[in-house]
């Protein structure tokens, strides 16, 4: 099922609130071992995600990447994403971070910068495109048709990927629906009630808190009040 370039920009913002508080521009040192973490879901070194992500802008919009970064951090970055080694990214990753987990300024205001263009939201978008198939996979699997219920399944996708014990929260959609017809319930059985089935395969307290916010509409989730309208995601509205 193709998803429109509005709601995969809809999801990813979404996503993007939990993952940090500027959208396309997020970023975040070593905090988590992952050398450097960049874009809205936090593309990352550790995970392979950031590589293809800064090799493909930088050699498609290399005048931009360079006036940007400047000839001289052009020059390195482009090094350490084009010749390193993953381990060899980690470190340089680690090397511009600051003790809190942060970014050195004199980097962090020129990732920034490269955030805010279209032409890298654009890949950001484009290099997205695993989770979102992710997420319309489980949807087909659980019977999810709402652009909030994508909204939980991209989430878990960006997060955590895989959900435990797929098999037995079918199981148990397939059971309570059949119970909630025979109470006389018309019509589909609610998107809201299946993601209570989905929820217990999440595990974690951070993927716990955020998947349940994104199910209840709303909710304060890394101390930031989260309303997923602010998005244009509901469940009335399917995709």
């Amino acid at each position: 099922m193709a998803l429109t370039d509005s709601l995969k920009d809809k999801l990813l913002r979404n996503t993007g609130f939990f993952e940090g508080n500027n959208g396309y521009s997020n970023l975040s040192g070593n905090f988590d071992g992952q050398g450097l973490s960049f874009g809205i879901i936090q593309y990352n070194f550790g995970q392979g995600s950031l590589q293809p992500l800064l090799k493909e802008y930088i050699q498609n919009n290399e005048t931009e990447f360079k006036g940007i970064f400047g000839t001289t951090k052009a020059a390195t970055l482009k090094d350490v994403v084009l010749n390193k080694t993953k381990t060899q990214q980690i470190a340089w990753g680690k090397s511009i971070s600051t003790s809190s987990g942060g970014v050195v300024s004199e980097w962090k205001s020129l990732f920034e910068a490269m955030g805010a263009k279209s032409a890298n939201q654009a890949l950001q978008r484009k290099h997205a495109q695993s989770y979102l198939d992710r997420a319309v996979a489980f949807a087909g699997k659980f019977g999810i048709v709402s652009t909030q219920g994508l909204a939980f399944l991209f989430d878990h996708a960006v997060q955590s990927w895989s959900l435990d014990g797929e098999s037995s929260i079918i199981s148990e959609i397939t059971s309570l629906e059949k119970a909630w017809r025979n109470s006389g319930e018309t019509g589909r059985y609610p998107d809201k009630d299946r993601l209570y089935s989905v929820l217990k395969g999440v595990k974690g307290s951070d993927p716990i808190a955020r998947r349940t916010a994104i199910r209840n509409g709303s909710g304060t989730v890394h101390g930031k009040s989260y309303n997923i309208s602010s998005f244009g995601l509901s469940y009335s509205t399917n995709f």
